[in-house]
């Protein structure tokens, strides 16, 4: 409007005159050479009546300000003459020598294209580097009468005194009084000491007006996550961190000048702009009280799932026959950390055959916590007929409501196996006449050598051997005896069992996790490479469930005289596939890199505790 009202004085009292000038358009820095972290203006000059400016991109550098338009005009014995300036602001965070291309604009219809610059960005003090880079928004911001109540991020938390594994609601919110053209999360929290899975939001923000602190705000949802706390003590919610571009509108300074038009339009009503100010923004950390559980009873098979579920336990059939599968489907359902449960176990009669189970899941996260379903079908073969039990560990859960333990008996389940058609015994037909002939020769050949007494011959039920073979069986019958009467001790022991299984299920998590690799799943991949890394950690030093963390784990480690180095690199790798759930792409956190260290780490413990 401004501009418009300008030109039309201009027109008015210039009208009918021509006038012609040599029409140039520069590019020029206040200085080429600047400190990391240090401010800089870049102006782009014309001199005649510009339109369609087109900026470069400033790839190397931030930009903290611009463009910032200015305009004049003036007339001398009745020449008329014209420039229009554009002016960044600039801030080089890195050191090196850096081009700034070209910007193009037309003028009289004629496209023109500046010249390029060249700066060479040198160390600067690290304090006021520092500062630059956190304070540069806000020096600039101050004069457009932004601070830290104009815009922020809030975090919230519905609760800061929980048990262990209770649902715990965090939601980052955006607030503002000021009209915003884009905002960018820099830096992600990293949930150190928890398990946490994302609430869906939708990719627009979706502004309300809402109160806090007594002050009417635009506020947004940003981020809202679902945490577990998986140990107890005083954890910290770290912040979120990340800048918006605020459009406010500020004073623009003119100084006294002879020309009448320029006197006329510094007038007030003339004399505010709009601008588009960079602003960083960052949320306070929350801090979460985590008590631990009560001691959970001796017969409550309790492995650390926490709020309020029911089981169900079932075979597809009670009648069936040898070499036949028969369906055990368990299944959890209710809300809470339900996505850490793990595959119960099983424990058949040594004549039924089983797999490994198929996980199924159907779980939605909302605030408040994770709800659905879970559950593991295991597929049974029967060997041999018979009545067989199908005895289940029961499942025990603690309830935050009742502040108890609750422990879920499952039914009694059985199965009639008959024999099928096709038998494992073997079995032997008769005999027929046919089968009993003499071969090649009708007649004994008659020897001509000397005869010798039979009487000589060693009799064979009287050598070693006939013994040997004798006690064969009876020796092999022991030794099945012994090894499945090892096997049955060992099976009862669950800690046992799940150490010496521990290699086979990482390889199997492992080889999972490598499927969504390279499907490009990542969440997914990251769970998967999490489960195999947690869970040989649990099962190899026997660590229960409800007592995981990585303290635990340091300090197994440390007593079975762990080098230092394994120790450390199996805390990074846990880290870097907590923190790459949420992080954007970059290089220090490649899903390919996590995949190779998490093999090597598993590898080197594996070694190392054989």
């Amino acid at each position: 409007m401004q501009k418009l009202i300008k030109y039309c004085f201009i027109f008015l009292l210039l009208s009918g005159q021509t006038f012609a000038q040599d029409v140039t358009f520069t590019a020029s820095a206040s200085s080429t050479t600047v400190a990391a972290g240090e401010q800089f203006q870049v102006t782009y000059s014309v001199n005649g009546n510009a339109s369609k400016f087109q900026a470069p991109a400033f790839r190397d550098f931030d930009v903290v300000m611009g463009p910032s338009q200015s305009m004049s005009t003036q007339i001398v014995n009745g020449s008329f003459s014209q420039s229009v300036s554009y002016t960044y602001v600039l801030i080089a965070q890195r050191e090196g020598t850096y081009e700034i291309p070209s910007a193009t604009v037309e003028v009289n219809g004629k496209k023109l294209q500046s010249n390029s610059l060249r700066i060479t960005v040198v160390k600067g003090n690290p304090q006021q580097q520092q500062q630059a880079q956190g304070s540069s928004g806000n020096q600039q911001s101050s004069s457009a009468g932004l601070d830290s109540k104009s815009v922020f991020i809030r975090t919230f938390v519905d609760r800061s005194n929980v048990l262990l594994g209770e649902a715990i609601t965090v939601t980052y919110k955006l607030c503002t009084k000021v009209n915003l053209v884009s905002y960018n999360i820099t830096k992600l929290p990293s949930f150190t000491g928890f398990w946490n899975e994302d609430i869906p939001l939708q990719q627009q923000l979706q502004f309300s007006r809402q109160t806090i602190d007594g002050v009417l705000y635009s506020v947004a949802d940003v981020k809202k996550v679902v945490i577990y706390p998986q140990r107890s003590g005083t954890l910290t919610v770290d912040p979120m961190e990340g800048e918006v571009i605020a459009r406010v509108q500020v004073k623009r300074n003119r100084q006294q000048s002879n020309d009448p038009f320029d006197n006329f339009f510094n007038d007030p009503f003339f004399n505010n702009s709009i601008r588009d100010v960079k602003y960083p923004i960052k949320s306070e950390p929350a801090k979460i009280t985590v008590g631990e559980l009560p001691k959970a009873p001796t017969d409550c098979n309790f492995s650390g799932t926490v709020g309020k579920f029911n089981a169900e336990f079932s075979l597809d059939k009670k009648e069936t026959k040898t070499n036949e599968a028969v369906t055990l489907k368990i299944k959890f359902s209710g809300k809470g950390n339900i996505k850490l449960i793990e595959a119960p176990a099983v424990n058949l009669p040594p004549d039924i055959e089983s797999y490994d189970p198929k996980v199924n899941e159907n779980i939605t996260v909302a605030a408040g916590g994770s709800s659905g379903s879970k559950s593991f079908e295991y597929l049974l073969i029967p060997r041999k007929p018979g009545h067989y039990k199908i005895p289940l560990d029961g499942f025990c859960y603690f309830d935050v409501a009742k502040k108890s333990y609750v422990k879920i008996t499952p039914p009694e389940l059985s199965v009639m196996v008959e024999r099928g058609t096709e038998s494992g015994a073997a079995t032997v037909s008769g005999t027929s006449k046919e089968d009993v002939r003499m071969l090649n020769k009708d007649i004994r050949f008659i020897k001509t050598g000397p005869l010798q007494d039979s009487s000589s011959e060693k009799l064979i039920f009287l050598s070693p051997a006939f013994y040997m073979l004798q006690a064969f069986p009876f020796a092999a019958m022991l030794i099945v005896l012994f090894v499945r009467r090892k096997q049955i001790q060992q099976q009862s022991n669950i800690a046992l069992m799940r150490s010496r299984k521990a290699d086979s299920v990482a390889r199997k998590r492992l080889k999972t996790a490598k499927k969504f690799l390279a499907a490009n799943e990542k969440q997914k991949f990251l769970d998967e490479m999490f489960r195999a890394l947690w869970g040989f950690a649990s099962d190899k030093l026997r660590i229960p469930v409800s007592e995981l963390s990585r303290e635990k784990i340091r300090e197994e480690l440390a007593l079975k005289n762990m080098p230092e180095e394994i120790i450390s690199s199996f805390n990074e790798t846990v880290d870097a596939c907590e923190y790459a759930r949420f992080a954007p792409p970059s290089e220090d956190y490649r899903l390919e890199d996590i995949y190779n260290k998490g093999i090597k780490v598993l590898t080197e413990l594996y070694k190392s505790r054989r």
